[in-house]
Formats: structure tokens, sequence, C-alpha cells
């Protein structure tokens, strides 16, 4: 996506950077009466504002509220235009986390709530480098390697 220019692009940016958190199941909601929800997971909900206005501290509670008695979910709310200062007061006291997102789809964090993580963490490359190392200590304790293959001379 080379720049946002509608609602639903932010909303699938949004899932797009979650899944990067980690949250492999975000998925951007089809649009309709979603509830607060743009994008849900099964342990994240976000809102996603794309609009020329500060995100207020009612958009905010309406996530919150949108989470309901699940409150093992992380909350993510993402704005274009930035937050006013009773919303940014609301999230830190609720534990919402805050971004600021750009129209290329980089995303900024605005609180000091902004920490996702995620128990559904992606492989990354050191991952897999230290699964190989393993599997290769294992061959070597069971004395299972690569054969070395000798030539044979022939005789003359």
């Amino acid at each position: 996506m080379d720049y946002i220019t509608s609602p639903h692009q932010a909303e699938l940016n949004a899932a797009k950077i979650m899944r990067g958190w980690g949250y492999l199941d975000a998925k951007a909601t089809t649009g309709g009466a979603d509830g607060g929800i743009d994008v849900r997971s099964r342990g994240a909900l976000a809102q996603v504002k794309w609009k020329s206005s500060l995100a207020n501290r009612p958009e905010l509670q309406a996530l919150y509220g949108a989470r309901g008695s699940d409150t093992t979910k992380q909350l993510f709310f993402f704005s274009s235009a930035g937050y006013s200062a009773p919303a940014i007061a609301y999230a830190d006291d609720v534990g919402i986390n805050l971004f600021l997102y750009e129209s290329t789809g980089k995303v900024w964090p605005i609180n000091r709530v902004s920490a996702p993580t995620s128990t559904q963490r992606s492989w990354t490359s050191y991952d897999y480098l230290i699964l190989l190392q393993a599997v290769k200590n294992i061959f070597r304790i069971l004395g299972v390697g690569p054969t070395k293959r000798r030539r044979r001379r022939r005789r003359a």
C-alpha cells in the first residue's frame, strides 16, 4: 500500500501492523455496524480514525466499552490527526495504546502504554537460527551427521 486514501485502507493497514506485532489473526472489519471495533483479533481490538480532527475521549470510551468483560484483550487506537489532551489522559488511565499514523502507513506511539505484545508471536529469522542450532546439536549428540565420501583410488 503506497498511501492511505480511505478509512478502509487505514483499517487494513492497522490490521497489517497488528499482525506484525504478533496478533496473527488480526482482521479489519468489513464496514457497517462494527460496534466500535475496526480490527479484531483473539488477543486485541482496535479502533481506527481516518479524519482531520483530533480523536476525543468519547471515542476512546466507545472502544473501551466495546471490549466488554474480556479484559485480557489489548486495546489499540489509531488516529491520523492525533488526540485531545483528555483522550490521552483517559487512555493512560484505562490502558489503551494510542498510535498516530501517517498516510504512508507508518505508526508512532503516543502514550506510555504503547508496548504492543502478543502471545501469538510470529517467527523471526532469529528464531529459525536458534531452531537450526538446536537440531544441529541434537544430531551431534546422537552421533549422526553428514558422511564424508572417500575417494577410492583405482589400481592400475
